[in-house]
């Protein structure tokens, strides 16, 4: 049994749809981009802050394996790449009609996703208590980026992690979109996953999350995509489907 929420396009892409040639053939992928930011990345900085001044958590979810992980302040690099994570699947799933149907339904389900963890922000917070552990970087390259982050994220951002389930659902879509069946797919596949290990690890390495959020995130995004959105992507191939999809849309 598969979850279908998110499964039908919302009205709000119907111009974009109906004018998706437009800006060089790119007018969805930038209405994705910008849907994303207005209804994820907005309201996930006011979750943050109004957590933080209810300064209340649900539990501690820190082990003695949280405090003794060696901080290095270069991660922050991997940290970082989330945010080129974003715009992969709204520009990169482009390849027929077919996968833009796709990759509008994909970015829905990314919204309804945050949502719930937005839901488990607010009524299950953890404050994330690692922060006097990031030294050294006084008058170094990283200071400035973890000043800033420091300054955008207040430590309530904590289980799941959004760094994880989003960046893995992007990961699953463009696996999902292009399998590895030729050397060149291989070793973009190659990259694409020891990038993502890397950003992984540095959520940690960095101080911005505890094991438990990492963890719960991948059991997060695991089965949301095995139970719920690779059910729906794949019914997108089916011709009814698409029918339906465009007699919504067009």
């Amino acid at each position: 049994m598969s979850l279908t929420w998110g499964s039908r396009p919302w009205k709000i892409w119907r111009s974009h749809w109906k004018k998706r040639s437009s800006m060089n053939g790119r007018r969805v992928s930038y209405a994705l981009i910008i849907a994303m930011i207005f209804f994820a990345a907005i309201p996930y900085a006011i979750i943050n802050h109004l957590t933080s001044l209810r300064d209340w958590a649900a539990f501690d979810p820190s082990t003695r394996y949280d405090l003794d992980m060696a901080f290095w302040a270069w991660m922050i690099g991997p940290y970082l790449t989330l945010y080129l994570y974003y715009p992969a699947a709204a520009l990169i799933g482009s390849k027929n009609k077919t996968m833009w149907r796709q990759n509008i339904i994909f970015h829905q389900m990314m919204l309804i996703s945050c949502w719930i963890v937005f839901l488990i922000f607010f009524l299950l917070p953890v404050e994330i208590d690692l922060r006097h552990l990031v030294v050294d970087t006084e008058g170094t390259v990283w200071e400035p980026f973890f000043v800033m982050m420091h300054i955008i994220d207040t430590p309530w951002n904590s289980w799941p992690s959004l760094h994880i389930v989003q960046s893995m659902q992007v990961v699953l879509v463009l696996r999902y979109w292009f399998p590895p069946n030729s050397n060149r797919l291989k070793l973009l596949h190659a990259i694409l996953l020891i990038s993502w290990f890397l950003l992984v690890a540095s959520t940690m390495i960095v101080k911005q999350h505890y094991i438990w959020d990492v963890a719960t995130a991948i059991v997060f995004a695991g089965v949301g995509w095995r139970y719920w959105m690779k059910p729906c992507l794949d019914n997108l191939n089916d011709k009814d489907a698409q029918d339906e999809f465009d007699s919504i849309l067009d």
